[in-house]
């Protein structure tokens, strides 16, 4: 009975802050303002972001700290969400498995290219207390073998024990093909220990159809910009597929253009008129429609979190989208033809 109430409850609050998201003439708004100082007085007045922008200064907020402050408000939103949990699985820790992989990634790429105070300007503060290691710690990590002593004690410290930064192309990659497994590996085991029937099911299809766009990713970014073998760029796709078929990555390792590849997996949105190298716009489209079906018809509580919080990442990609748009002066159209949707 608890568990059915949490539930309920979940699912209320989650349609509730999703039936307030930014709506297609909130875009077209922002995107007319003339500075970054702008869009957030707009996002900070009529937006559910504006508790997390109340104490900015509209004529001194840059991007960086416009971005970190809307992914702190996800994160609240996460953790408000998460106290009408009664169930215990252990299912819901899942996002702080995925911003954890996300913030050793981060110092992993600026480690490679050599970048070793930029980490700290951006460190997430919010997650101080809640991460399973330092982030100080990760902060002054200066090189791998630091990093891998501020990983002691951690899943993360074995699953990248024996790789490296070696300044080779794949050297970062492997690790993020690590990192990324445990996470996948995390979630299907959690799934398949935690729930049953419609929901296991449900969370299945979710979580293939984010390895398949990630996947197809994958493959353009190593073909495109590291001009990698086949055998080798197969060798950091993840292990699973749903919609995405063997076939069909066959056909977009031997692609030529970006059209090509998006043609070779039929299920993705046709966006024939997008510039040569954006297909994350066309996988991030299909995730988007998938999540957004998912939830609009969601009945129960891990589906309507896991949704939400993907769909909520990908609007804040999109204020992202529009504040460069307006911070480089790009003509309307050019910004609402470049957000996900």
């Amino acid at each position: 009975m608890l568990n059915s109430c949490s539930s309920n409850a979940i699912l209320t609050k989650v349609r509730a802050i999703f039936g307030q998201r930014l709506t297609e003439a909130d875009y077209a708004q922002m995107a007319r303002k003339k500075d970054v100082g702008e869009v957030a007085a707009y996002l900070k007045e009529r937006s559910t972001y504006a508790k997390a922008l109340r104490n900015i200064r509209e004529t001194e907020v840059h991007r960086g700290q416009l971005e970190a402050l809307l992914r702190k408000d996800t994160f609240y939103k996460y953790a408000a969400l998460r106290r009408y949990d009664f169930s215990g699985s252990g299912f819901y820790d899942f996002i702080l498995i995925r911003l954890e992989v996300r913030e050793i990634l981060r110092r992993l790429s600026y480690i490679q290219a050599g970048q070793h105070d930029a980490y700290v300007a951006d460190l997430p503060s919010y997650l101080i207390q809640r991460t399973s290691f330092s982030l100080k710690a990760l902060a002054e990590a200066d090189s791998f073998d630091d990093l891998l002593l501020c990983l002691q004690g951690t899943p993360y410290r074995q699953l990248l024990t024996g790789l490296t930064l070696d300044g080779s192309k794949s050297a970062y990659l492997r690790c993020e093909f690590a990192l990324y497994h445990y996470y996948y590996q995390f979630l299907f085991d959690s799934i398949d220990h935690h729930f049953h029937g419609k929901t296991r099911s449900e969370m299945r299809q979710i979580l293939l159809c984010e390895i398949d766009t990630r996947n197809i990713e994958t493959v353009f970014r190593l073909k495109r910009f590291y001009q990698m073998e086949d055998e080798e760029i197969r060798s950091l796709l993840q292990p699973w597929s749903g919609a995405l078929k063997k076939e069909q990555i066959d056909r977009m390792l031997a692609a030529g253009t970006t059209a090509e590849m998006a043609a070779a997996a039929p299920f993705l949105p046709t966006r024939s008129d997008l510039p040569e190298g954006f297909i994350e716009l066309m996988t991030h489209s299909y995730r988007y429609r998938f999540d957004q079906k998912k939830l609009r018809f969601a009945t129960n509580a891990p589906v309507a979190m896991y949704t939400f919080l993907t769909l909520r990442d990908i609007e804040v990609e999109n204020v992202i989208t529009v504040i460069e748009g307006v911070r480089y002066q790009i003509p309307q159209e050019e910004i609402l033809h470049l957000l996900i949707q």
